[in-house]
């Protein structure tokens, strides 16, 4: 999609947001909006974030997801 107004306002909305976001920082959670209504949020798992059978903890997989609903 075209670099519209209407994306550089989402995406200034979505650099406010992220600027209070201590707990998505502090996860190392990254958002993009490549269009309005649509974000997309990545995060590497580091190894404080898995559990006892080596994978992603759960809750933050579901962080992961509750951020991109966010933006």
């Amino acid at each position: 999609m075209p670099d519209t107004d209407t994306t550089r306002t989402a995406r200034r909305c979505a650099e406010t947001m992220y600027a209070k976001d201590a707990a998505s920082q502090a996860l190392g959670i990254h958002v993009d909006i490549p269009e309005p209504g649509r974000a997309v949020a990545r995060m590497t798992v580091r190894e404080d974030m898995v559990n006892g059978f080596d994978v992603c903890h759960g809750g933050l997989l579901f962080t992961l997801a509750d951020t991109a609903f966010a933006f």
